[in-house]
């Protein structure tokens, strides 16, 4: 009977240290499992971010869509706006299948800044700075193009002093005709997976 009451005990001692260890590590609403397009306006989810020093942040997202656009907005825990990104989803119901081998739809990026970003226009004075900011804002409009069945597409027209880092990214010419915006860019086939994983992905 002690011997009962013993394994009672030490099952319910190990069943409570188990259930306290799951209580201190609070889970992170980062937007991997999300459906961005179905949530609500608001607050989403988390997405990761670098300090300039190095360390790792957590950064909310907010969504503001509309029948035109969408907006996501990555704002610190004092809600500063430590980046934006405005989006339209251009889906092709009917295209001409001689211009265009595959479907043209895609989410086309209309605003993309990082205000925490000193060595840009758009930097706003006091903001700490972050790393990441771009990127994690593209993987956002690449998923978004993904659930709106625009196969990963992503265009753009880059401002000039932003065109090295969408080049890293693998990010291409739309057209190298003569007379084109050689600033128009697109994301090509061979360079989406590697966007969706940069720095382990949302």
């Amino acid at each position: 009977m002690n011997m009962k009451i013993q394994n009672i005990s030490n099952n319910f001692y190990n069943y409570s240290q188990t259930k306290i260890s799951f209580k201190s590590s609070m889970p992170v609403e980062t937007l991997k499992h999300v459906n961005i397009g179905q949530a609500k306006n608001g607050f989403i989810g988390k997405v990761k971010a670098l300090k300039a020093n190095g360390e790792e942040a957590l950064l909310n997202v907010y969504k503001h869509a509309s029948f035109l656009k969408e907006i996501y907005f990555l704002k610190d825990n004092a809600e500063n706006v430590i980046g934006e990104i405005e989006l339209r989803i251009k889906k092709a119901q009917d295209y001409d299948k001689v211009a265009f081998s595959n479907d043209p739809s895609h989410v086309f990026v209309e605003t993309l800044r990082n205000y925490s970003d000193p060595k840009t226009p758009f930097y706003r004075k006091g903001l700490e700075e972050y790393k990441q900011i771009g990127t994690r804002l593209l993987q956002i409009a690449q998923r978004r193009s993904d659930e709106s069945l625009c196969n990963g597409n992503i265009e753009l027209i880059s401002k000039h002093e932003s065109f090295d880092f969408y080049y890293k990214l693998g990010f291409k010419n739309q057209s190298l005709s003569w007379g084109a915006n050689p600033y128009k860019l697109y994301l090509p086939p061979e360079a989406k997976e590697a966007l969706s994983k940069r720095y382990y992905g949302l």
